[in-house]
């Protein structure tokens, strides 16, 4: 699938948007908005707020107007996208808000295994379906499908992070981390209702895209 032109796709966005319902308030938010990425880990496009007019973020983010610019963006290019609002208008401001999302999942994970004590592969391994478990257990909406899919993309990426850890931690171990990989991949197949198949293309999606950011 080819990349999506952002801007031009936000700008149909906010013809159609004042073609329906007069919602004044969402279309200064929407017009105000400045699209930065379609971030494809996340699967949502990124839009930036000027620092000054943060306070009109809430217009986009309420539940029944961000939905209605789903549905146009999903008219727009067949496929449903989340929509995520950061702070600042500049391509930087969207790379530093990734290293802040990608520093606080580290975080998170290396909190995690210091309260768990790790010490070996194996308690890594642990840990981290522990982790994913906690994940499950916080995440809202499950019932709906395209909730599963955000919670499969999160669990991806921390699969991923910590993977590259723990192989690096005990190398050697080819064949017990296998086992481990595929355990953690049916784990998360489990909780979103899928299978194992789509949970490894994920995953070799996102390493994929990881190795080509380097």
């Amino acid at each position: 699938m080819g990349q999506i032109d952002v801007e031009k796709l936000w700008k149909a966005v906010n013809a159609t948007l004042v073609e329906g319902a007069i919602n004044r308030p969402l279309w200064e938010a929407s017009r105000t908005a400045v699209a930065l990425a379609h971030d494809e880990e996340d699967e949502c496009i990124v839009l930036g707020m000027p620092t000054n007019r943060m306070e009109l973020r809430g217009h986009i983010e309420t539940r029944v107007n961000k939905a209605r610019l789903m549905e146009i963006v999903q008219a727009k290019l067949g496929r449903r996208l989340d929509i995520r609002v950061i702070e600042g208008e500049t391509k930087e401001a969207y790379e530093r808000d990734r290293e802040r999302q990608q520093l606080r999942i580290e975080s998170r994970e290396q909190a995690h295994l210091r309260a768990q004590g790790v010490a070996t592969a194996a308690e890594s391994w642990d840990a981290l379906n522990e982790q994913v478990l906690l994940a499950h257990t916080q995440s809202e909406g499950r019932r709906f499908v395209h909730n599963r899919a955000k919670f499969l993309i999160r669990c991806v990426r921390m699969l991923v992070e910590a993977e590259d850890r723990i192989r690096d931690r005990e190398p050697g171990k080819e064949e017990f981390h296998e086992r481990q990989l595929a355990r953690t991949i049916e784990k998360i197949a489990t909780m979103t209702e899928g299978t194992p198949i789509t949970v490894s293309l994920e995953y070799m999606r996102y390493k994929a895209t990881k190795k080509r950011r380097g």
